[in-house]
């Protein structure tokens, strides 16, 4: 691993809080920070950022 796809460039720079530029759209997986192995921890970061967005309206439900 290279010191450019490490920390906040995990996978790729602007991608490192989970969220992508397409709305409602999040990585998750062990390409993500803190990725590289099995831990479950960069689910648990993508399950928190997406209700982080449902709180403040960013996304919304449908029903």
């Amino acid at each position: 691993m290279m010191p450019v796809n490490q920390f906040w460039m995990r996978p790729l720079p602007g991608l490192h809080r989970y969220r992508t530029p397409t709305r409602g759209l999040y990585l998750s997986g062990v390409g993500t920070w803190p990725g590289g192995y099995f831990s479950g921890i960069p689910g648990h970061n993508t399950a928190q950022a997406v209700l982080q967005d449902l709180a403040t309206g960013r996304i919304a439900t449908t029903s």
